[in-house]
């Protein structure tokens, strides 16, 4: 029996985390021995997780408030040594990753499921393995790139890296040149049964208005995700005197941030932030359009999802939503301005024939897997 590791950061609501989940769904017929290793217990996602994968979790040292108010003397010098390790391989051999001990394992392959944080490193120099492979999720490597002699380095070391778009293979081989033929396209994979199953389930928490245009987006809330601008664009449909209602689902860095610019704005009758939701489809069935505002996207499996459920979807015209939404056939691409942004959207809202062709475009196109299994399948010949 084949074994294999995959890394990831933790389990919570999240564009990769959801990846992983469907990708560890299909390979779990496979007849593999998976084991799933995680810097984070627990997690949103952690049922999802199918029962034959094993899950090992890497711990962190204790936090010096722990160290602290540990009363137990014994316990409290394991604390501390654990802690001056720890800042031992941060500060002094700067690879932090070190500190996590080795897995003796041995495996056939080893895949890093994200470009954050440790996994990738980890990958390299804490597991053995016949065959490494390193998934890249991120749309766009400038707000990754502060690392990137020893990303360099490291990415040399794997057998191949994997991303999820064309554009994303691009922009990729435009940093990482030297590497360009080992670069190659999985698409993440969209279970549009499960999508369309959990979005028959109730809205509990607030009820979508009739008499008023509902708007839903699905995201974290992180710079490059432009929360900001959507509350831009809020605001200059507002002044346009459009009445509206846009519920946003997620949470993150810039949570607070947003929650107040929404006060300071007087927008708190307009803009609803619902927070995390594990299941946020019955939210995006329900809304009259699927707006996303990212800066950055690699895939966006929140417009695949949306499309699945046969949505109105306008959003940002970036290069791999050009082609998720084939020039525009299968909703409205917009500059990154709040204006331009708000004027397509009012526009849209009253064009009754620009609505219809949308929805028989997005009625007629089927969400496929094909491709993304095609590619899953040669990735696992190799692995054999």
């Amino acid at each position: 029996m084949h074994k294999i590791v995959i890394l990831n950061n933790d389990l919570d609501l999240g564009g990769i985390q959801k990846s992983l989940i469907d990708f560890l769904i299909h390979i779990d017929n496979k007849g593999f021995e998976v084991d799933l290793v995680l810097w984070q217990k627990g997690g949103v996602l952690t049922n999802w997780i199918p029962k034959n994968i094993n899950i090992i979790v890497l711990n962190y040292p204790s936090t010096w408030k722990s160290i602290i108010n540990e009363k137990s003397f014994v316990k409290k010098a394991q604390k501390m040594a654990q802690y001056l390790k720890f800042n031992f391989y941060t500060k002094i051999v700067k690879k932090p990753w070190l500190f996590f001990p080795k897995i003796k394992k041995k495996y056939d392959t080893a895949i890093s499921y994200s470009q954050n944080g440790y996994p990738r490193f980890f990958a390299i120099d804490n597991i053995i393995a016949e065959k490494k492979y390193l998934w890249y999720h991120h749309g766009s490597y400038e707000t990754q790139g502060k690392m990137f002699n020893l990303d360099k380095k490291y990415y040399a070391k794997f057998d191949n890296i994997v991303t999820v778009s064309r554009a994303n293979k691009k922009m990729l081989e435009s940093h990482f040149s030297d590497y360009a033929n080992k670069i190659f396209v999985v698409p993440n994979i969209i279970d549009v049964n499960k999508v369309l199953l959990s979005a028959t389930e109730p809205i509990v928490d607030c009820t979508m208005e009739d008499g008023i245009f509902n708007f839903v987006t699905v995201s974290r809330f992180s710079k490059e995700k432009g929360i900001d601008l959507a509350i831009d664009i809020a605001t200059e449909l507002k002044n346009k005197g459009l009445k509206f209602k846009w519920y946003f689902l997620g949470d993150g860095d810039t949570f607070s941030e947003i929650q107040n610019t929404i006060k300071i704005r007087s927008l708190e009758n307009n803009c609803l932030l619902l927070g995390m939701k594990e299941n946020p489809y019955p939210y995006m069935k329900q809304a009259d359009l699927y707006i996303q505002t990212s800066y950055v996207e690699s895939q966006s499996i929140t417009i695949c999802e949306a499309l699945a459920l046969n949505k109105i979807i306008v959003t940002t015209n970036l290069p791999v939503l050009n082609d998720v939404l084939q020039n525009g056939k299968l909703g409205v691409l917009c500059n990154l301005d709040a204006n331009s942004f708000a004027h397509e959207i009012h526009k849209l809202l009253y064009d009754k024939v620009a609505q219809d062709r949308l929805k028989t475009a997005v009625e007629q196109h089927v969400v496929s897997n094909d491709f993304t299994y095609q590619a899953i399948e040669e990735l696992l010949k190799n692995i054999n």
